[in-house]
């Protein structure tokens, strides 16, 4: 087993697909805003981890926390609270499988098992940021072995 871990100092949930009539074509697009999400993590972890496991095949174990800080406007006091509010955590964490599907590893069908922990809200001023561990398992089979 190896493990890798990664930072990304943004959240954003996985917005639902648009659709236009634009020019008398229908077309269905991903919104810029998770389409700029998804890069942002691509690029946190290129430029943290690399691409030496693109091409894995195994299992792979994710845990993945979610870190907001309160807005300037919000009293000192609400820090530690349970952050309840947009983004859920599931759309979330489908931002980022979406964001490391091909790079982290081959294709997300591999992931086997996610925590995913959206952690209790940070004071102003110490940033938004999302914590991935992944862990990698490469299975052997040997013939006539159980």
């Amino acid at each position: 087993m190896e493990w890798v871990s990664f930072e990304v100092p943004e959240i954003v949930g996985k917005q639902r697909p648009r659709s236009t009539h634009a020019g008398g074509a229908f077309r269905t697009y991903t919104p810029r805003k998770t389409l700029e999400a998804e890069e942002a993590i691509r690029g946190a972890w290129l430029k943290q981890v690399g691409d030496c496991w693109a091409g894995f095949e195994g299992t792979v174990e994710l845990q993945v926390l979610f870190q907001r800080q309160l807005a300037k406007s919000n009293p000192k006091f609400w820090a530690g609270r349970s952050d309840t509010g947009k983004p859920d955590v599931d759309n979330a964490l489908k931002t980022t499988l979406d964001a490391l599907n091909g790079l982290a590893f081959k294709d997300d069908q591999q992931v086997t098992r996610i925590e995913a922990i959206k952690d209790e809200r940070k004071p102003h001023g110490w940033g938004n940021r999302i914590t991935v561990v992944a862990r990698y398992y490469q299975e052997t089979y040997r013939k006539g072995q159980p």
